[in-house]
């Protein structure tokens, strides 16, 4: 994943199942698929119902429009895999005028790479506070729900360097620049 902000350039990128690929240090940055998100796709290739499923039809029930939509939202402190319940991250979450957890428009999956990116911009912020966030960004999580600490939590990338934001700051997401891809070995 690349975050790129306004004043001044900040990146970082995310690329592969499980890493971050070079960063302003050029250093990889682990990631991984949350509980959830491994046992929906366990469950899913052995054709059985998941939770993910259940989630699903929850929100679909619930009026949503779009309920296999998934959002990024921006962690202050690193996740650890025995922290990926919602409860957890949305104690977490940052916050600040501005911030809101953003959806992840994904595009086609690709054969060859055996990947799927973001098609458009993803965008958090500009952010109104005089500080920006109320905390520097060590993480960012995909996860199942707009707001709320309700529904699953599917991935989760630490990053290498935390991000301070400052006021009228946005952070940008480029196109193609979050991915995430199988490996069959």
């Amino acid at each position: 994943m690349r975050f790129s902000s306004s004043s001044p350039p900040v990146r970082s990128r995310r690329s592969g199942r499980s890493s971050w690929r070079r960063t302003r240090s050029g250093r990889d940055v682990a990631g991984f698929i949350a509980l959830s998100g491994a046992l929906a796709g366990l469950g899913y290739l052995a054709g059985q119902s998941t939770a993910l499923d259940a989630e699903w039809t929850a929100k679909a029930q619930s009026g949503d429009a779009q309920p296999r939509s998934s959002y990024l939202m921006l962690l202050g402190s690193t996740v650890t895999d025995a922290q990926t319940t919602m409860a957890t991250l949305a104690s977490l979450e940052v916050s600040g005028t501005g911030y809101a957890r953003q959806p992840i428009p994904w595009g086609a999956p690709a054969q060859a790479s055996r990947s799927v990116s973001n098609s458009v911009l993803i965008q958090f912020g500009p952010f109104a506070d005089p500080t920006g966030l109320n905390t520097s960004v060590q993480a960012a999580a995909m996860v199942t729900r707009m707001t709320s600490a309700n529904g699953l939590c599917l991935m989760v990338w630490n990053l290498a360097t935390p991000l301070a934001t400052q006021q009228n700051q946005a952070l940008q997401i480029a196109v193609g620049a979050l991915s995430m891809s199988l490996s069959t070995s």
